[in-house]
């Protein structure tokens, strides 16, 4: 794995690298390491750090080269939490970090190499930290039925009613799209299945589609296109359309981040005493969300139901992302 002029990660995926992590990971759960994890009492980043790693860990990317500005912008989190979150966790032994040349750079593009300790026991984890709990927010993004922004406190939702003649040609298409040319065994096809499923609930089809066909054996299993689909829509778009996206993607932050700065300046108002609880949620969602631009259309969609925040939405109409019940921006023409 390097990091490549341009600024984009390039990955080394071979038999033995993978065999390297399955091993390392076989031991991290023979020391029961999610145990001690759950046990640790992280922070709220600090564990978001550790999944966003073992996600890549997963698809093949046993260390990562990164900066602190641009894992903060992965994560969702200030460069300073990430910062200390990462300093908290290289204490504890969690994770390893190698920095590299620091002399004349910004400390928040000093690149790094970051990975997991994966040997458990070297862990030095400490718990004078009381534990307390934190509440989760589960968005509706629903590719079928009426998407709507709820707040929801336990409440379980409706499974999601498909025809079965729609399921069986959409998670098909894919699969037998995959396979062709392939030689599988009975437990790549099962997987491949299930992967498959995975896919058509949370992108359309057709863009599936596309993207097996562009790749197709850079793909080795539809697990992979899965967990990393973010990395390879990126990838696709560079290919495909020659954009400038790292200057598209710091655009894309500053306007995200006026976002949260205007619903944290009118959610710290202490004399906006309007606003109900819900209100207020909804705008905790957008100063916490990745993507608060695209957060802010659902939120407009029911701004009957958030009349105090009348006045916030007309003043950034014009930030909003408009994107699809599946999450995916719509393409606006000119």
């Amino acid at each position: 794995m390097r990091r490549s002029p341009n600024g984009r990660i390039d990955t080394l995926n071979h038999s033995g690298l993978n065999m390297a992590i399955d091993q390392k990971f076989a031991r991290f759960m023979h020391e029961s390491g999610f145990k001690v994890l759950a046990l640790a009492k992280l922070s709220e980043c600090e564990y978001s750090i550790i999944l966003y790693l073992f996600n890549c860990a997963v698809s093949g990317l046993d260390q990562i080269i990164t900066t602190q500005s641009e894992l903060a912008s992965l994560t969702g989190y200030d460069d300073d939490i990430v910062n200390k979150s990462i300093g908290g966790l290289a204490a504890m032994n969690i994770v390893r970090v190698h920095y590299g040349d620091s002399a004349g750079v910004d400390p928040t593009n000093v690149s790094m190499r970051v990975y997991i300790q994966y040997q458990v026991s070297k862990w030095v984890i400490s718990n004078e930290v009381e534990q307390s709990t934190r509440d989760a927010v589960v968005f509706p993004f629903r590719r079928q039925g009426q998407s709507n922004l709820q707040i929801l406190d336990g409440e379980k939702k409706d499974p999601k009613a498909r025809k079965a003649g729609e399921e069986h040609s959409t998670w098909k298409r894919v699969y037998e799209s995959f396979a062709n040319g392939r030689d599988l065994t009975a437990e790549d096809q099962d997987q491949a299945m299930d992967a498959a499923h995975v896919l058509v609930d949370t992108h359309p089809v057709d863009q599936v589609l596309l993207m097996i066909r562009h790749f197709e054996q850079r793909i080795p299993t539809l697990s992979l296109l899965a967990s990393s689909w973010q990395h390879y829509q990126e990838l696709f778009e560079e290919e495909t359309q020659k954009v400038d996206l790292l200057g598209a993607r710091q655009k894309h932050h500053e306007l995200d981040q006026k976002i949260r700065e205007q619903a944290r300046t009118l959610l710290d108002d202490v004399e906006n005493k309007e606003l109900v609880e819900e209100e207020k949620t909804v705008l905790q969602i957008l100063i916490k969300h990745r993507h608060p631009r695209r957060q802010l259309f659902w939120a407009y969609q029911l701004r009957s139901r958030y009349p105090g925040l009348s006045r916030f939405f007309s003043d950034n109409m014009n930030l909003m992302l408009s994107v699809t019940t599946g999450g995916t921006v719509v393409k606006k023409h000119d």
